[in-house]
């Protein structure tokens, strides 16, 4: 198992290094001129040429992205060009909002996706094994931009029940933050439970059809019993693969969300920088999202272990 998490932790760093060299070149490669834009309206060739000196961008793109790296190894991922604030402090104040949505959309998912997939994989066939899986489909075709309009337009302008846009602080006001997070939470649980949903049914309907569940209902135990401690228990390795793709589709859709629902969190921080050309600030974004998910799929492998004693790795 050490060996396995020591190989797996060396390829995540050779993988997130790659992500540094498409996010860096393919950002500051891109049509555009930010020191003539910081520098005012209708600018002087000289001054554009004193903001480019300030800010470091006269230097050789190379050099540049190696100073990068090495901020990035003392933990520092630079300033903003238009700020000049810091961008790892920036990232930090944004990263709770983004957290505590994806952390409650995921807990949605799974609340919403393993009851139903049960239910529809313990009864193929039926009417509620049809029903549930048109609810599964929908939930993986509906885009979770329609749906936030959706919600927004029906919950929140026409019923009043929940804020917009926007949000409070969990410290200030636990129960405002909550009400003005769920429209959100829902917008990215409800399209994400889908798919779950279709990977938790598939999965019990396949170890259903094992000699251990015939075995176990002939021994006389209850439907419920069969269901929960033999069949379900089975079925999680899938299950948890489908929930670690799940969370990487969370981090990605709470970008969308955020801006549509103007949250300050990381999403729309992302978005609101690639508008206005602050490099350092995107690929600070994109090196902690890449890190995130890479950890994310290192536990889901390390998980597949606890989950069936069967599995070894060498």
């Amino acid at each position: 198992m050490q060996t396995f998490i020591l190989r797996r932790t060396f390829s995540s760093i050779f993988v997130l290094f790659i992500v540094t060299l498409i996010t860096f070149f393919s950002i500051n490669l891109l049509p555009g001129d930010l020191a003539s834009r910081i520098a005012g309206e209708e600018p002087s060739q000289e001054q554009i040429e004193m903001v480019r000196e300030a800010l470091g961008l006269n230097r050789p793109l190379h050099v540049r992205y190696f100073e990068w790296i090495g901020g990035i190894i003392r933990l520092d991922l630079g300033d903003s060009l238009r700020t000049q604030a810091d961008v790892s402090e920036l990232i930090g104040r944004k990263l709770a909002v983004t957290a505590e949505l994806g952390l409650l959309a995921l807990i949605v998912a799974i609340a919403i996706a393993i009851p139903v997939g049960v239910l529809a994989g313990a009864r193929p066939g039926t009417f509620l094994d049809y029903g549930l899986t048109i609810f599964a489909v929908g939930g993986v075709s509906i885009p979770n931009f329609f749906l936030a309009m959706v919600f927004i337009i029906f919950f929140a302008v026409k019923l009043g029940w929940f804020p917009a846009l926007g949000t409070v602080s969990i410290t200030e006001d636990p129960l405002g933050n909550i009400r003005s997070l769920v429209l959100p939470i829902f917008t990215i649980g409800l399209t994400s439970c889908g798919s779950m949903a279709r990977q938790v049914r598939g999965a019990m309907v396949e170890v259903m059809r094992q000699d251990y569940v015939r075995t176990a209902r002939s021994k006389g135990l209850q439907e419920r019993d069969v269901i929960l401690r033999h069949v379900f228990r089975n079925a999680l390795i899938p299950v948890v693969t489908v929930l670690g793709l799940q969370m990487t589709i969370i981090i990605g859709g709470s970008i969308i969300t955020e801006t549509i629902f103007k949250l300050p969190g990381m999403g729309k921080l992302l978005i609101d920088s690639i508008y206005i050309m602050d490099t350092p600030i995107v690929q600070g974004i994109v090196l902690v999202l890449a890190a995130t998910i890479l950890a994310l799929n290192l536990l889901v492998d390390i998980s597949y272990a606890y989950l069936d004693p069967r599995i070894r790795y060498s």
